[in-house]
């Protein structure tokens, strides 16, 4: 069985999910499980990012408002009624926020309620958070590697930095970019561009906030700490099954990277496990990351070997509001559990999918998408309805294997849009298109034939749909 690694850029669990990172993890799932309906052993991990110093801003507002003295200017006021009234979250619970921590975990836990609501298939079993134990070694690990590889700089401000201003490394990161493939070609080109601006000057340290502690003063900073963050997925996942209590985590680590930089051979058995789920076929991320993409594929160019580095980017683009970028952190958006509890979760996931065009796109979110929702279930579930009566009045119960031309032609356009990342147009298909051509009593065989090839991709594209129908 054919291994398939899907991973998707880390959440920063500091508020609920707008719809654009809802997007990024349903757009991982319909990967997924295309890939399992090929007979692929799929790992798709779901972790957290617990770093930066905006949960403990945050937290001293908290903190102000439920003590005594709790005046505060009015950016602060709006904060908390982005907590109170826009994510709706108790006051139980915001005064436990006093705490940054438990803002991140309370969020963390409801994102994950929030992708298992929308049947998104993480490897959940795995969850983890960059607070797990091992992972300030990992990190340290790999800054001790720029070290000794002299890639680390003093910059003109005299911060710590990556040199990313050495010709060589930028060359080898060029090189990479271009063998990589990016699932709409444009994004390739605006990558290469983007190398223009990740710059020396940018800080590796800060002195407060969360994350990985260096040197027992420093924290490094957010976008140092993660981005080839896919390989401590692996570890993640596997290290439980090869637990050794006399393992050192820091000579495991070095002796890991050098068997991805070099393709040296090893006997332990975790470090076999994680090379051979490598590369990562599909990494997505949202497009304002770029920079941090390049500064990834500048980590993949010098720590791994080709035969490691990820294969492929599906990056998508940002979705906008009335006009304004959606953000539930600036409190401009349109949140995943809102849309959950108003609309149920295999509408909202539609709604998801519907939006915009391809979704490596920038779009404006239609606000007609609800009502579309609602005419493409309901025409489909009359539908499908249709097909079951007809089945439950064949007496000879034959199903055959074949499909007529126009079944296959729609079978094979279905199948293709999901492979080039066009969901809007696979399930406009799925739920409009291929429905209105048997609209007329169909026969049994064909009653058959439909409903074979529904269940196949409404398992992909909207999994929970056809659960009430006993088939």
């Amino acid at each position: 069985m054919k291994n398939f690694f899907i991973s998707c850029a880390y959440v920063y669990p500091l508020c609920p999910l707008n719809i654009n990172h809802a997007k990024m993890f349903v757009v991982g799932d319909v990967i997924a499980r295309n890939a399992r309906k090929k007979g692929e052993n799929v790992f798709f991990p779901i972790a957290m990012h617990y770093s930066g110093n905006s949960a403990q801003n945050i937290s001293k507002i908290f903190s102000e408002f439920f003590s005594e003295d709790n005046a505060f200017c009015s950016d602060e006021k709006k904060i908390f009624n982005l907590y109170k009234n826009i994510y709706n979250t108790p006051i139980s619970v915001l005064k436990t926020f006093i705490h940054p921590l438990n803002i991140l975990d309370f969020y963390s836990q409801e994102i994950l309620w929030e992708l298992k609501s929308l049947d998104v298939s993480c490897d959940y079993e795995h969850f983890y958070t960059t607070k797990h134990k091992d992972f300030s070694i990992f990190v340290n690990t790999i800054v001790s590697i720029y070290k000794e590889n002299n890639l680390l700089v003093n910059n003109k401000n005299g911060d710590l930095a990556l040199d990313y201003n050495n010709n060589e490394w930028k060359k080898k990161t060029l090189a990479l970019i271009n063998r990589t493939e990016f699932l709409q070609p444009f994004h390739k080109n605006n990558i290469t561009s983007a190398t223009k601006d990740v710059r020396s000057d940018w800080a590796l340290l800060r002195k407060d906030g969360l994350g990985v502690i260096f040197e027992k003063k420093w924290i490094i900073d957010p976008m140092f700490d993660s981005e080839v963050f896919t390989i401590f997925d692996l570890y993640a996942r596997f290290k439980d099954e090869c637990e050794n209590e006399s393992i050192n985590t820091e000579d495991f680590f070095r002796n890991l990277f050098k068997v991805l930089k070099h393709k040296e051979k090893s006997d332990d058995i975790l470090i076999n496990k994680i090379i051979n789920f490598l590369p990562c076929d599909v990494f997505i991320s949202e497009e304002h990351l770029k920079n941090w993409v390049v500064k990834k594929l500048y980590s993949e160019s010098f720590l791994l070997d080709e035969k490691y580095q990820t294969k492929k980017y599906f990056i998508l683009g940002m979705g906008f509001l009335d006009g304004k970028q959606i953000s539930a952190s600036k409190g401009y958006a349109i949140l995943a559990k809102d849309l959950i509890s108003h609309y149920g979760p295999t509408k909202t996931r539609l709604i998801i999918l519907l939006g915009g065009g391809h979704p490596s796109k920038m779009y404006e979110y239609d606000k007609t998408l609800p009502i579309q929702a609602d005419n493409l279930l309901n025409n489909f579930i009359s539908h499908y309805k249709h097909l079951l009566s007809i089945i439950g009045n064949d007496d000879c119960g034959a199903k055959s294997q074949q499909k007529s031309p126009t079944v296959e032609l729609i079978c094979s356009n279905i199948q293709e849009n999901i492979e080039k990342g066009y969901y809007r147009q696979a399930v406009i298909e799925l739920l409009s298109i291929l429905p209105k051509e048997y609209q007329k009593s169909p026969t049994a065989e064909t009653a058959y034939i439909l409903i074979s090839v529904y269940k196949k991709y409404i398992d992909i594209l909207l999994p929970s749909l056809l659960n009430n129908f006993v088939y």
